[in-house]
């Protein structure tokens, strides 16, 4: 015989000590993850986290091969290029895929955060720590600017993918629908409502195999990043 265990919750609507005033974040000229940039050479990506080198040198983290010679410009969700955000100077395509973009307009400001401009309560997340995938089945998400947030499981914590040119490894693989343009984007995973913690950035995707039902997503690690580009910090909310 089996007792089951009931727990209940109260959802009552947050206040407005539980969700900080979203009016200096929505602003265009500032960068969250999730994000788009654009390229006039390239077309567009999507922004993974606000990175920083010591002294006080301030980047938008993207894939590498999302890199072009021109200068790159802020796309938000469900509108065309606006501000000026600078050149991607500093990149990899192997044995990672990871690019730094600099950011050249001071009226350009990175916010600690994920976009989720869907929501109706929670249009930002706030990246408090990162934390490296240690399961297969976990739960975890994407934020891009052509798929918004979606989310899925861990289906493989040791992938890689090679191309004619490059091999790529510290990848695992979620069973995600990405689109084009989402490359780049921030993947996490929910602390609570409000709070995430970044577990790495979109590399690419597979879409429709084994009979056109399944989808696939590569991620590049934050360990894998940090263990490349020395001194380097991912910057999180407080």
């Amino acid at each position: 015989m089996y007792y089951p265990i009931f727990i209940y919750y109260n959802c009552f609507g947050p206040s407005d000590n539980e969700i900080p005033s979203l009016k200096s974040y929505d602003i265009e000229d500032r960068i969250l993850g999730g994000d788009g940039i654009f390229n006039d050479d390239l077309g567009t990506c999507s922004v993974g986290f606000w990175a920083r080198q010591q002294p006080n040198q301030n980047f938008i983290a993207t894939a590498g091969h999302c890199h072009a010679p021109r200068s790159y410009y802020l796309i938000t969700w469900n509108s065309t290029p606006t501000a000026l955000i600078g050149r991607m100077k500093n990149y990899f395509k192997e044995p990672i895929d990871f690019g730094l973009i600099n950011i050249e307009n001071s009226d350009v400001q990175p916010v600690p955060s994920v976009r989720n401009t869907d929501s109706a309560l929670y249009k930002q997340l706030f990246i408090k720590d990162i934390i490296p995938v240690s399961s297969n089945g976990a739960h975890l998400c994407l934020s891009g600017v052509k798929s918004h947030v979606i989310c899925g499981y861990v289906l493989a914590l040791n992938g890689f993918t090679t191309t004619e040119r490059y091999f790529r490894d510290n990848i695992f693989i979620a069973s995600l629908r990405s689109k084009q343009g989402d490359i780049g984007g921030s993947i996490f995973s929910y602390k609570n409502l409000m709070d995430v913690s970044l577990n790495g950035i979109l590399t690419g995707g597979l879409r429709n195999f084994n009979n056109n039902i399944n989808s696939i997503i590569g991620v590049i690690t934050i360990s894998s990043i940090l263990k490349q580009v020395k001194n380097l910090e991912v910057v999180t909310a407080p």
